[in-house]
């Protein structure tokens, strides 16, 4: 709670700023929202991603958005999914989709007090009319963090089980638009996308906002 109040009084007094040029009364205005840089691979399997990892403003602006409360990232963000991934999804019936953020577990939940993956998928789901559901897919292990594990073994072992499905009438049949902010080697996505496969969803198809 007092971080909370401590962040919205320095909102206050700061007046917001573009992360990329300065600019004010932008979180990251579109003209730097275009420059960042595109991934080497836009596509891996059934991942999507928007930006390179190694740019400097993509990089910088998940870590304000995970680590220092900046939640009005999430809406440039989501601007920059829906622009360079989600018009390569080939929607035909909206009602068959629904747009499922990556869960944190409990621990990391009350620890950060938000989920930045739900934030960026709530704007995505507003722009490309499909509904969010927040709650179908659950975190049940607190895992340490994947980019901690250097052994490709114990990164598999590290997820194994690590996801259960809370709601699955609210899945069965549906297409699956997965949202997180950062992929790696990408054993998380696959993890959480065999969960909902098993649990009952058509197709999975992911969406990070940054690879590498």
């Amino acid at each position: 709670m007092l971080k909370k109040l401590i962040h919205t009084f320095l909102n206050f007094l700061l007046p917001q700023k573009c992360l990329g040029c300065g600019k004010e009364n932008e979180a990251l205005c579109r003209e730097c929202l275009a420059k960042i840089d595109m991934p080497s691979l836009p596509k891996e399997g059934e991942i999507f991603s928007a930006a390179d990892y190694g740019d400097e403003t993509a990089k910088k602006a998940i870590w304000m958005l995970k680590y220092r409360g900046a939640k009005n990232l999430a809406e440039p963000l989501a601007e920059l999914l829906n622009t360079r991934c989600s018009t390569k999804l080939e929607i035909k019936n909206a009602g068959d989709w629904l747009v499922v953020p990556l869960p944190l577990s409990k621990e990391r939940l009350r620890e950060r007090g938000y989920n930045q993956a739900e934030l960026i998928a709530g704007h995505l789901s507003q722009k490309i009319k499909i509904p969010v559901c927040a709650d179908a897919l659950v975190k049940i292990k607190n895992t340490p963090a994947q980019v901690s594990i250097k052994n490709r073994k114990e990164r598999l072992n590290n997820l194994k089980g690590a996801f259960a499905i809370k709601n699955p009438e609210t899945i069965f049949g549906k297409n699956i638009i997965l949202i997180d902010d950062v992929s790696t080697t990408g054993a998380t996505i696959r993890e959480a996308k065999k969960t909902l496969k098993v649990g009952g969803a058509k197709k999975v198809i992911a969406l990070v906002v940054a690879r590498g």
